[in-house]
């Protein structure tokens, strides 16, 4: 059957991308662009996909809220004010590039900075844009950041994809030199640009985080850089005086990757293009993998059958650390039997816990609200929520939405049938909130509910918990992070960011909205069509404030982290600092 898409795939790309094999191949940026030049659209379908996006984003809960968002005490701009349907306006309908115009709509995307807010490629649709998936830019190198010296450098890369690649001489003899710029500036300030401009993430540690990682290595459908930007050299200058100039490549992943929401392709190639080590450093690491060896053998230690959480006691602390939330479904088993495992290890003994977010993405609110109350079983997890009023959110409220939420004052369920002819009061008499003389017209606050999972029977003082969240913790992560923080369950640490950015705005978690793809609700919408898809945030989260009068969601209430550690997320020891930290606080 793959085979079969495969081979319609082919068929429906221009003669230029068929030239392409199965395999990784790289090729440079001007010939990479001759495939993707060569795929054009028509007016009508992109005024067809504009209308498409104005009608559907009528149902994101924070369209109203960004015309005037209200400001953390720090900033009077730290939220950007934005009108979605004058930028969607903005966009040339008349551009016979799909690129180009794809890349104005990821443009418009970012500056919304809603990390749940997002638009792709869909891999189901089979159209020839497809081949973005499989695209991505390089640079013969990655960064690397010194967290003792505050200072950038460069790792070399002698492979991509498996394929040998040149690298110049003075890229591989400056590896242990700091560098002084990037195209005359300071280099920290050129990934800060980077980020602010392609990430859309809100918070500047955010940005400056997925920047660092994406800088250097991306595939074309997450950050779609122009060709000019691409063609245009590099150039590096070390604190030794010495320089070179260096250029983007285009590496293109099997076809076979285009089958999959996120390619297996992508993350192995980012893992081999971490910063290879001194000799120093893999003397230093290898001692303490024999240590952490000695150690396992003496304690227990759980991970699931994805790696996405594992646990461990060592040194009188139990660790907890969490990847992802979102188990593939042939994973959940392992993924709860491992949590339940953890429990019990953590119940067995009485020392602190240690828990860490690592990079998380989209993620299933039910296993974070599960992690929450493990860690705090006296918070309260139900979430409150509200929808924006529109054809689009009454739709999804009458097919499934209104069976899953709770009026807060009887316990009862919103709609008691699929499909109700008319919503209920709860809907139909909406509670509205003005910021400014912006008005935000939400249905009446109501509550999803979780249902109950294993608990600890010893649980901890929150002093003996101690959260760490790198800038990137979103969606699930965040539900659980700004929870703790809201509750003051934990010591919540922040890791990882910009190291010369400000502590104040290293927020706990981004993004704890409920969200949905469009294509899961409307299956014939006019962007998957076109092969598109669209994921929008639909449900507005609160505080638990049991008036229920909340005004501003928790998406814009800046949760600042309690501590911060100046500890790069990727740094090859970075579990062991950790748990040092760890030690210093709970004493």
């Amino acid at each position: 059957m793959n085979t079969l898409i495969l081979l319609f795939i082919g068929f429906s790309l221009s003669k230029q991308c068929t030239e392409y094999n199965q395999g990784y191949e790289i090729d440079t940026v001007d010939g990479a662009f001759e495939c993707i030049e060569s795929i054009e659209t028509t007016e009508k379908e992109n005024e067809d996909i504009i209308n498409g996006l104005k009608n559907y984003l009528n149902g994101d809960v924070f369209k109203d809220i960004l015309k005037n968002p209200p400001q953390p005490s720090f900033s009077n701009n730290y939220y950007k004010k934005m009108d979605i349907d004058a930028e969607l306006n903005k966009i040339n309908t008349k551009t016979t590039s799909t690129y180009d115009f794809y890349s104005q709509i990821k443009n418009f995307i970012v500056s919304t900075r809603d990390s749940h807010l997002s638009f792709g490629l869909d891999y189901t649709a089979y159209k020839p844009n497809l081949i973005l998936k499989v695209l991505s830019y390089f640079l013969p190198f990655s960064i690397y950041i010194n967290d003792d010296n505050k200072k950038m450098y460069l790792r070399t890369k002698s492979t991509v994809g498996g394929i040998p690649i040149d690298v110049p001489h003075e890229l591989v003899n400056n590896e242990n030199v700091a560098v002084k710029t990037i195209n005359g500036e300071d280099p920290f300030n050129i990934i800060r640009k980077f980020g602010k401009k392609y990430i859309g993430l809100r918070s500047p540690h955010a940005q400056f985080e997925k920047a660092y990682s994406t800088f250097d290595f991306a595939i074309l459908e997450e950050i779609p850089l122009t060709k000019e930007y691409l063609n245009t050299p590099i150039t590096i200058t070390w604190e030794n005086g010495e320089s070179v100039s260096v250029n983007y490549s285009i590496l293109k992943l099997p076809l076979s990757s285009i089958l999959m929401k996120r390619s297996p392709q992508v993350d192995q190639l980012k893992q081999r293009s971490k910063p290879s080590l001194t000799l120093e450093e893999i003397k230093s690491r290898n001692e303490m993998i024999k240590r952490m060896k000695r150690e396992q053998g003496r304690n227990q230690y759980y991970t699931s059958n994805d790696d996405s959480v594992y646990c461990y006691s060592s040194d009188n602390i139990n660790v907890l650390e969490v990847l992802s939330f979102s188990p593939e479904k042939s994973y959940i088993k392992s993924y709860e039997e491992t949590v339940s495992k953890c429990i019990d290890l953590f119940d067995s003994n009485d020392y602190p816990i240690q828990v860490v977010f690592s990079a998380n993405d989209e993620e299933k609110s039910i296993y974070s609200q599960w992690i929450e109350k493990i860690l705090s079983p006296y918070d309260d997890v139900d979430m409150i929520v509200s929808g924006r009023i529109s054809n689009f959110t009454e739709s999804i409220m009458k097919r499934e939405y209104g069976n899953i939420l709770y009026d807060p004052y009887t316990c009862k369920v919103r709609e008691s049938y699929v499909s109700p002819e008319v919503l209920g009061e709860w809907y139909t008499n909406p509670n509205i909130i003005n910021y400014g003389d912006i008005e935000h017209k939400v249905s009446q606050p109501s509550v999803m509910k979780w249902e109950q999972m294993k608990l600890m029977r010893k649980p901890r003082k929150p002093t003996e918990i101690v959260v760490y969240t790198d800038p990137l913790c979103y969606s699930g992560c965040s539900t659980l992070a700004k929870g703790l923080k809201e509750w003051g369950s934990a010591i919540i640490v922040g890791y990882g960011g910009d190291i010369y950015g400000t502590d104040e705005e290293f927020e706990v978690g981004l993004s704890s909205s409920n969200a949905i793809y469009v294509s899961d609700i409307d299956k014939d919408n006019i962007l998957k069509q076109y092969g598109y898809n669209l994921k929008i945030s639909l449900l507005e989260r609160y505080k638990h404030n049991y008036n229920y009068n909340e005004n501003i969601p928790s998406e814009f209430l800046t949760d600042i982290v309690d501590e911060r550690i100046h500890v790069s997320s990727s740094v090859y020891n970075r579990d062991e600092i950790i748990k040092e930290e760890t030690k210093k606080i709970v004493e």
